[in-house]
Parts: structure tokens; C-alpha cells; sequence
């Protein structure tokens, strides 16, 4: 290495480290809640400027900036390891790259060029808001350091205290400005937090209320003192009753798969015998207390409230009405046999970037005027009508490769606080992918995931292009 390069390397590799890239997405996303906050704070003033704004007016803004911030710094990143004579390849990287292609290639090969969820600002997901994502992602990859991880968990702990404490406030009725899809929201008192939509909520709730419960399952192994063990159980708790109080069924899809992960990973680690006894039998039990807690919640909801109660029932008359007509409940079979039916026309590059609307244009029949959705209600179909087969196969590659090299880094870890680490993101990963077969990405709440997906996207092994 020549001393040129001996002296830009260290340059680099502090502009553009993994603290560096940690501190960056913890800012986003606490940066997303707090500027929401204002903006409402802002509107309800006297000041004749603000009055104009709409709730959520910031957050696109917020993410297009760290979009353009983080792209900027991975690319630094990139240069710094290439420059500094041991450039490792990792499958994650090879990731980021392909997300990267096969975003652009819809966008450019999109049917309305430059047209995203119909131009509805805080609905829209644009190219610099997938940069934001997979530069989330880049950065959650290359967090290894377990105090970085920590304060990343911390991250979420401070947006689950200020989305958990305004929600709670809307359930009585105490609301900063009004919401902006009032006309979805399935009641009064129904919790859409800082993000004005029940199901924008129901999703974001979901994934907090995996986090902050993941600690609380694996407290033994992170906290010293008992305090800090039972406030997280307190906000866990408020999480999951904020989020039961969204409405959103979608949520509740993913907690129970992330419960199931709980129950399987625990027979999983008993019969490997990768945790001593002790040490299992503990997280168990914190496991039951968590479960108690849940349960009891619930049971006051339905003496209390009937939210539950008529979720359940509306879920039967779902149940009811597909087994006898085909139609799923809300309208999702329409919106995904119309977003199929434009994959056979548009399977290799997608209709165009989030610019599902298209699909329903383009059905016989259409005329304008007529219902168009420009959100395919599955992440899934979604990406698949929108960025093609190639792209879908890419993203559901990504989130094996997650969810396998994941499992065997919580398997074999030795390290107790690194795994309990693993573990936590884990289960709000698989909590994520789980909802996404209802549910929609958007701008303000895909950021939560995509740094998860970078967590639990280990670089274990580089990618060796010599021959063997």
C-alpha cells in the first residue's frame, strides 16, 4: 500500500464508519416522530404560515434528505475499503446493489414516468426514499459493535415513549391536530399516532412492540438493574395496547408470527443446546410475564372497549364472505387481481416504479373517474406489479438470506448480549415480513424496517472470487 493511500484511508474510514453510518439512520429515525410533532405543534399556532400545512407535510422531506445523506456516505464507505487494499465483499453488499439496479430500472422503465402513488406527498414512495431504504440498509449491515447495536435499540426505545405516549393521549381523546385519513379511520378513539393513518400506525406499532417486547424477553441477559427491566415491560405493554387500539388487524398478524418465533426459536435453542439451561428457563419465564401482560390488556379491551370485540367479528364476516363469494374483506382482492393481472404485460421491469394506479388503468373497461388504488395492500405484489419478477425474487432472496443467516448467528453466538441482540431484531424482522402480506410500505414507517433488515444481514463470511 503506497503512503497515499495509507493516509486517505483512515480519512475515509472516519467519515464514512459504521459509527458514523449508525449515528445517521438513529438520527432519521428519531428525526421522523419529532418533526411530525412540530409540524402538528406548528399548525395549531397562530402563526398564519403554518396554518396552511397538512399533517405529515415534513416527513417526505426527512427521508428524501437522509435518502441523498446516506447514498452519499456508502458510496464513501465503498471508496474507503476499496482504497484501503482489503476489500471484502459481502453478499449484503451485492444486496444493495441489486436493489439499487432494479429500482432504477422501474423507475426509468415506468409507464407514467416520474408519477409515484399519483403524487400523493405523504403517501408516495419516490427513488430518493428507496435510497433512503437500502442506504438503511447498507448501514444496519455494517453495525456490528454490540455497544453501536445497543444504542440503536435504544433508538427505537425513544420513538416507542413518544409514538406509544401520543397514541395512548388519542385513545382519550386528546388529539394534536386532526388526522388526515379521518375518513379510514375505523373510530374516535382508533390510535394513528405521528403518522395520521390507523394501518400507517398499526404497522409501525407492531414492529415497536416487537422491539421494546424482545428486551423485555432477553432483559436478563442486557439489564443489571431491575428498574430498567420493568420500565421496559410497562412500555411494552403501552405499545401493544396502543397498537391493539389502532385497529389494525395487520398488526396483529405480525405480533402473533413474531410470538411463534418466540415459542419455536426456545425449542429450537433447548434442543441445540446453544444456551445453557438457566439462562433459557429465565428468558422463558420473562417470556410468560410478557404473554400475562398481553393477555390481560386484551381482556380489559373487551370489558372496556369494543374494539377487539368488532374486529373479530368484521374478521368472521371476512372469513365468511371469502368462502362464499372469493372476495377478501377492504377491497385487497381487487386491488391485487389488478395488480396481477399487469404483471404478464410488464413482468420484467414492473409497471413503474410505485406507480401501481397504472394497473388499474390499464384493465379493460377503465374509464376515468373510475377507482384506482395506488397502494397494493401486500408488499409482495406490490413490488412484484411494480418492479417486475426480477425484482421480487431479488427482495424475497434478501429476506431468506436475512432470515437464515440470522437464525445461525443466534444459534451459535456465544457472546449472550450479542445474541440477545440478534434475537430481539429477529422477531421484529420476522414481526415486519409477516404484516407486509396485508399491508403497504410507506415512506414514514419503512425506515424502522429496512435497518432491521441491514441488522439482521450479517457479514460473516466475504464473497471469494478467487478459484478454488
Amino acid at each position: 500500500m503506497t503512503g497515499e493511500t495509507k493516509a486517505k484511508t483512515p480519512v475515509l474510514a472516519k467519515i464514512a464508519s459504521d459509527k458514523v453510518l449508525c449515528y445517521i439512520s438513529m438520527a432519521l429515525l428519531i428525526a421522523l416522530p419529532v418533526v411530525e410533532l412540530i409540524n402538528e405543534i406548528l399548525k395549531r399556532s397562530k402563526i398564519k404560515a403554518f396554518r396552511t400545512w397538512y399533517p405529515s407535510y415534513l416527513q417526505p422531506y426527512v427521508v428524501a434528505i437522509f435518502g441523498i445523506a446516506l447514498t452519499l456516505f456508502v458510496v464513501l464507505s465503498l471508496i474507503g475499503r476499496a482504497v484501503s487494499g482489503k476489500f471484502k465483499f459481502y453478499v449484503a453488499d451485492v444486496f444493495y446493489f441489486t436493489l439499487l439496479a432494479f429500482m432504477l430500472i422501474s423507475m426509468f422503465c415506468s409507464k407514467n414516468f416520474g408519477v409515484f402513488a399519483d403524487g400523493y406527498k405523504y403517501y408516495m414512495e419516490h427513488p430518493l426514499h428507496f435510497l433512503c431504504y437500502y442506504g438503511l440498509f447498507y448501514a444496519g449491515s455494517m453495525i456490528e459493535d454490540t455497544n453501536l447495536r445497543r444504542k440503536v435499540l435504544i433508538t427505537y426505545v425513544i420513538v416507542a415513549v413518544i409514538q406509544g405516549v401520543v397514541a395512548f393521549l388519542q385513545t382519550r381523546g386528546f388529539e394534536i391536530s386532526y388526522c388526515l385519513y379521518e375518513s379510514d379511520r375505523p373510530g374516535y378513539t382508533a390510535t394513528y399516532g405521528l403518522l395520521q393513518n390507523t394501518n400507517f400506525f398499526g404497522t409501525l406499532s407492531c414492529v415497536l412492540t416487537a422491539v421494546t417486547s424482545g428486551l423485555f424477553i432477553m432483559s436478563s441477559k442486557i439489564f443489571k438493574k431491575k428498574a430498567a427491566k420493568w420500565a421496559i415491560f410497562a412500555l411494552s405493554i403501552l405499545m401493544f395496547y396502543v397498537m391493539i387500539a389502532s385497529m389494525a388487524r395487520l398488526a396483529w398478524l405480525g405480533l402473533g408470527a413474531m410470538i411463534l418465533t418466540y415459542i419455536i426459536s426456545f425449542a429450537i435453542m433447548s434442543k441445540k443446546g446453544a444456551i445453557d439451561k438457566d439462562s433459557l428457563k429465565q428468558i422463558i419465564i420473562d417470556f410468560i410475564i410478557l404473554i400475562i401482560g398481553y393477555i390481560v390488556v386484551i381482556i380489559l379491551n373487551i370489558i372496556l372497549e369494543p374494539s377487539i370485540t368488532d374486529k373479530i367479528e368484521q374478521t368472521t364476516e371476512d372469513i365468511s364472505e371469502l368462502s362464499d363469494t372469493g372476495n377478501i374483506g377492504n377491497g385487497r382482492d381487487d386491488i391485487w387481481r389488478a395488480a396481477l393481472s399487469s404483471v404478464p404485460h410488464h413482468w420484467a421491469t414492473g409497471i413503474g416504479l410505485d406507480n401501481l394506479a397504472e394497473a388499474f388503468r390499464e384493465q379493460p373497461g377503465w374509464e376515468p373517474g373510475m377507482y384506482v388504488q395506488s397502494k397494493g395492500h401486500c408488499e409482495y405484489i406490490h413490488t412484484l406489479a411494480t418492479q417486475g419478477v426480477f425484482a421480487i425474487i431479488n427482495y424475497l432472496a434478501l429476506l431468506i438470506y436475512a432470515a437464515v443467516s440470522s437464525v445461525k448467528a443466534i444459534i451459535h453466538e456465544k457472546n449472550d448480549v450479542k445474541r440477545s441482540y440478534m434475537w430481539i431484531f429477529f422477531g421484529a424482522f420476522v414481526a415486519y415480513i409477516s404484516q407486509a402480506l396485508v399491508s403497504s410500505s410507506v415512506m414514514n414507517v419503512a425506515p424502522y424496517f429496512w435497518l432491521i433488515l441491514g441488522l439482521v444481514t450479517a457479514r460473516t463470511k466475504p464473497i471469494s472470487l478467487k478459484k478454488k
